[in-house]
């Protein structure tokens, strides 16, 4: 007879809170029950053209936990490719500091239980712009929020132009209270098939942003002025699932077998203007102390209305503990 594992995460939250305390995720859905939505175990799995596609580090995490209580490796069958790649990740490795999560393994007679846990709540110093009809997503009104132009200067400091091509082509990264965390919005036309693949990709583009933004031909595009625009579709949902496609899956250990009898993974996830509301009028640092050659800036729409990569991530790690990749309008909040 067969020892038997169940991969148990007991609950993950991806969290990014405002201010206001009487905030409240969705309703809890099953994954089962959304068309256009799916949740990858690895950044190294495949995200889908048209789906919207969830990833978060703690399955991984509970993973670990599983394979520290063996002290020979595991083998795995080639039968079980999503199990041999979620045992072969290792971008989980400090994604969060240990005091940002929990998680736990035990050994209860031929049953192996494993669980992981951590709730981020990542507000901003001031509220953004609440926009009311401004955004339109794969046909679907949604709510939105941002800055303009008009917005404030203190508004601007939340964010940080990291990359900018067009205005289907850029990078955004929004700079919550907390100074250790950051929140990246990356949009291309360029074909992704990976997270992985897209997150290489954010981190060449943010090194040429750097470049560019040095140069004086070029640093226009990395400053607000009067007439841009950012515009960000608003999330929240509450959404469980178990992977099919681990359940069932087995592995060795020296000549005992095990199977995984339970992987389940919760994941809520709030994003919208979040803050206290602050208004003065906007200024721009753009061409302090350039002289020699002035390059008119022009106007800035960067407007979230495609599909686009989402993280969370410490700005001291590689890779990211949150991803979506947002492909249809079914986690936004509809207008």
């Amino acid at each position: 007879m067969k020892n038997i594992i169940s991969i148990i995460l007991m609950l993950i939250l991806a969290v990014l809170f405002g201010c206001n305390n009487d905030r409240k995720f969705s309703e809890l859905k099953k994954l089962s029950t959304l068309q256009k939505t799916l949740f990858i175990p690895t950044i190294e799995h495949k995200i889908s053209s048209n789906k919207n596609t969830v990833y978060c580090a703690t399955l991984l995490f509970a993973w670990n936990e599983i394979k520290q209580q063996f002290p020979s490796p595991l083998t795995i069958s080639n039968n079980y490719p999503d199990l041999q790649m979620l045992h072969k990740a290792n971008t989980f490795v400090n994604v969060l500091n240990d005091n940002e999560y929990t998680a736990n393994g035990e050994i209860d007679g031929n049953i192996i239980k494993a669980s992981a846990i951590f709730n981020k709540s990542l507000p901003f110093e001031i509220k953004l712009e609440s926009f009311g009809n401004r955004l339109v997503f794969d046909g679907q009104k949604v709510a939105s929020f941002g800055i303009t132009g008009n917005n404030s200067f203190q508004q601007q400091q939340i964010v940080d132009i990291l990359y900018y091509k067009n205005d289907k082509n850029f990078i955004i990264k929004l700079l919550p209270k907390e100074p250790k965390h950051e929140i990246i919005l990356f949009m291309t036309n360029k074909n992704l098939d990976y997270m992985a693949e897209a997150i290489k990709e954010v981190e060449k583009l943010t090194k040429i942003g750097k470049s560019e933004k040095k140069d004086k031909k070029t640093a226009w595009k990395y400053f607000f002025n009067e007439e841009d625009e950012l515009i960000i579709p608003q999330f929240n949902f509450n959404i469980e699932t178990n992977y099919n496609t681990l359940e069932g899956n087995g592995f060795s250990v020296g000549t005992k077998k095990f199977i995984i009898e339970e992987a389940y993974q919760r994941t809520a996830f709030i994003l919208d203007e979040s803050g206290a509301t602050i208004e003065s009028k906007a200024e721009t640092a753009a061409y302090t102390g350039i002289e020699e050659e002035i390059v008119k800036p022009k106007p800035k729409k960067m407007i979230f209305d495609q599909a686009f990569l989402l993280l969370l991530k410490r700005i001291d790690a590689k890779y990211p503990y949150f991803g979506l990749w947002a492909a249809n309008s079914e986690l936004m909040t509809k207008q």
